[in-house]
């Protein structure tokens, strides 16, 4: 007996959860829908374990997006109600217990018709930048199989429709970060208090219903009415069009100076009964009476433009679900292709990366376009791009200004370079050359093009200037310096990030990657602005110890590539140890910012800051190990004789440091006396620097370099990154401390060696200086 088929909202859940089960799987998670289910166990995939950086990484962006969102509002209500009391200021949330009465009198009151037309034009933007962001990160050249494979279920094509509808409403990450926190600032300041979030959610879905309709629409009209060829260059164009909304929507958060404002001034009274407008009204309204009439108007107003969305997808579809003409307008291409020319310059496997960015208009344009157009619509929307001396007037800006510029070039290209293979992968491994050493010239090429950008902008700058100093080219050598650095990261993390064999398009690029690059990224511009030499050679110096251990960990996992199935053994990589160490310096800088102003003494705060970034640190770590099941991961107790081996060590250490001391002038200021001050200074010395110093630099950098160099290597190269973190009068005893405390872990494979050498050198080096 032939089953039933499925009633049309039965067949709209089952699809949408079977696209929700998907995503799950790429993600590595699934998603039991019934328990104690009996069916054989799936084969294992590559592993996990991202999850937790994922979530630390998107924090940040949340509230990113967050404090655009809060500052949006309260910069037009600045400057389209005239508040006398902001307008010196110039916005409203600077942090000044005046402009409090003004905040809150204006939660208090419902928005003004001004206000009301301003933030209608945002959400238009944004609810816009929804619909463009998917379709330009999409693959519109590639016909849509899942389409393809639906039509021949035993439901109707409508029913199919919808279900593809429901699911993109539900499933538009970037939509839902563009749309969602201003909603939720918008209903805040509403007066909805702890109900704005939900309030946001309801109201962003409703656009995003709307937005999934449209690039449902757009989409499917364009793969049945284009060739590949065509709906590349179309998507390149889109992928740049998305950019206008995203930057004008998000000016009204970045100051008052951007003309947007004086768009957002002139909108037209109907405006507010558009379904952005409607909402705003939702969103604002005071009591029952206020809401009922937007209600029933947004409501009629999104079911007529659904029903007419439908129509038009159903009329599309009247032929079926394939375009005429899309194969053989490939083979026409692929037959033209081969007469094109190709440049004879650089190896054989660089000759192959230009050849695939001159014939895929859409990588082109966001390799070496993209990046100009966000900065340069960043500086026009905002209305910095009246202030462009002051990049010439600023050596910092100008620096950051490149280096940037390029590292964004690396993000759209040299992170991309495994997943620009897709199934053509396997090619790679059949080169006369190491799989490895085609990575490495791929590196090389992506670094001398990502180059050409601070290269043009430094040359124009230095011809305009009147004169140029000393630090200025110091700065400008530091930028330039970090592009291959961040050619090597960008490839090296590419490996992880990418999965070129993958058929879903958001699984091909894992965003968990992209955003820790784009931390990394952010750290070496904090670096360059840090204003000490010393600090940012120091930093330099970490960013190439940083490269080659991402390398490292890279080519372990280059053999297991094209097998779905298997990925490399979890081990501590010097890798860990770098990332935690600029992790642990991160979090005690934050902390020490969040103790300042407290009633603490400095040292208290140094105390408190040290022990608690290197106490979450710690736990972070151990948790991500624990759960990734890695080996090799460094342990306090047991080893051989750490007792012996660490006393030994901190005598030798001893001998040199008290000799350096001797050696040097005696300081100018009072020393420390053993009092409250002091007891911190011992706290931090003896007990908190070693255990967190010793993980650090001996357990997961050494340890990590120890399982591809020798021991003296390792030790050494661990010792020298421990030392130059240090103050420089300080960093020779330390480096000899470094080795002591490397010869002590590696003799006696216990943690706890050389936290003691370390513990016994602080306190006797202490005592020492205390007698004089």
């Amino acid at each position: 007996m032939t089953p039933a088929p499925p009633t049309a909202w039965r067949a709209v859940w089952l699809l949408t959860r079977l696209r929700l089960q998907r995503l799950l799987n790429v993600g590595g998670r699934g998603f039991p829908f019934k328990k104690n289910n009996k069916s054989r166990r799936a084969t294992p995939g590559k592993r996990g374990g991202r999850w937790l950086l994922g979530a630390l990484l998107l924090l940040p962006m949340l509230f990113s997006f967050g404090s655009i969102a809060r500052h949006s509002v309260l910069n037009m209500h600045c400057f389209l109600d005239q508040v006398a009391a902001c307008q010196a200021r110039g916005s409203l949330h600077t942090s000044s217990h005046l402009l409090d009465p003004v905040i809150a009198q204006f939660m208090a009151t419902p928005f003004s018709a001004a206000l009301v037309g301003g933030l209608t034009l945002q959400l238009a933007l944004l609810w816009l930048v929804s619909v463009l962001l998917p379709l330009g990160m999409g693959e519109l050249a590639k016909p849509d199989w899942d389409l393809e494979w639906l039509v021949t279920l035993p439901v109707e094509k409508s029913t199919l429709l919808w279900a593809r509808v429901l699911e993109r409403t539900l499933v538009n990450p970037a939509g839902l970060l563009a749309l969602w926190p201003s909603t939720t600032v918008i209903a805040w300041y509403s007066g909805q208090d702890w109900f704005s979030p939900l309030s946001g959610l309801l109201a962003s879905l409703v656009l995003l219903a709307l937005a999934a309709m449209l690039r449902t629409l757009v989409d499917t009209g364009l793969r049945l009415s284009l060739n590949p060829s065509q709906l590349g260059n179309l998507q390149a164009v889109i992928s740049l069009a998305g950019l206008l909304p995203m930057y004008m929507g998000m000016s009204f958060g970045m100051g008052t100076g951007g003309f947007a404002y004086a768009w957002a001034a002139a909108m037209p009274a109907w405006s507010s009964w558009t379904p952005p407008g409607l909402l705003l009204r939702l969103l604002n309204a005071d009591g029952a009476t206020a809401l009922l009439l937007p209600a029933v108007l947004l409501l009629a107003q999104v079911l007529l433009l659904m029903w007419l969305g439908m129509a038009i997808l159903r009329r599309q579809l009247r032929h079926g679900v394939v375009g005429a003409g899309q194969r053989e307008s490939a083979r026409k291409q692929a037959a033209a292709s081969t007469s094109q020319w190709r440049p004879r310059i650089g190896t054989a496997i660089q000759r192959r990366e230009l050849t695939l960015l001159l014939r895929d208009r859409n990588f082109l344009v966001q390799s070496l376009l993209m990046p100009v157009l966000i900065l340069g619509g960043q500086a026009l929307f905002t209305g910095q791009a009246r202030d462009m001396h002051a990049l010439l007037e600023h050596p910092v800006l100008l620096a950051s200004t490149g280096f940037f510029l390029g590292a964004y070039v690396l993000l759209m290209s040299a992170f991309q370079t495994l997943n620009k293979e897709g199934g053509a992968l396997w090619l790679l491994y059949t080169f006369p050359v190491a799989i490895e050493q085609a990575l490495r010239q791929k590196a090389q090429l992506w670094a001398v093009l990502a180059l050409l950008y601070p290269l043009t902008l430094f040359g124009v700058a230095l011809a305009w200037l009147p004169a140029w100093s000393w630090q200025t080219a110091g700065l400008l050598l530091l930028a330039l310096a970090g592009i291959p650095l961040y050619a090597v990261i960008a490839v090296a993390l590419g490996v992880f990030a990418s999965d070129p064999l993958a058929t879903e398009t958001t699984a091909k690029v894992r965003p968990t990657y992209m955003y820790l690059y784009l931390l990394l990224t952010g750290l070496y511009i904090a670096a360059l602005a840090a204003g000490s030499l010393v600090q940012q050679l120091v930093f330099v110096m970490l960013t190439g110890a940083l490269a080659v251990a991402l390398w490292q960990k890279a080519r372990d996992a280059l053999p297991y590539l094209l097998d779905p199935t298997a990925s490399p053994p979890a081990t501590v990589a010097a890798a860990d140890g770098l990332i935690a160490a600029m992790l642990f310096f991160m979090l005690r800088t934050l902390a020490l910012i969040l103790l300042k102003g407290s009633s603490a003494t400095p040292l208290a705060q140094l105390a408190i800051a040290f022990g608690a970034a290197g106490a979450l640190t710690y736990a972070l770590l151990r948790l991500v190990y624990w759960r990734a099941r890695t080996a090799g991961v460094p342990r306090i107790g047991q080893g051989r004789q750490p007792w012996c081996r660490g006393v030994a060590g901190a005598c030798v250490a001893l001998l040199f440091g008290i000799g350096y001391a001797a050696l040097l002038p005696p300081a100018s200021s009072p020393l420390i006396q053993i009092n409250g001050n002091g007891l911190w200074l011992l706290a931090v010395s003896v007990l908190a620097a070693p255990l967190c110093e010793e993980f650090l630099f001996r357990g997961l950098l050494q340890g990590g370099l120890r399982r591809s160099l020798p021991a003296w290597q390792a030790i050494g190269i661990a010792a020298a990154l421990f030392a130059i973190v240090q103050p420089p009068a300080a960093m020779l005893p330390v480096f000899v401390l470094g080795l002591c405390t490397g010869i002590a872990y590696e003799r006696s494979g216990s943690l706890l060696a050389p936290m003691l050498t370390h513990a016994l050198y602080n306190a006797a080096m202490l005592a020492y200086q205390l007698q004089f």
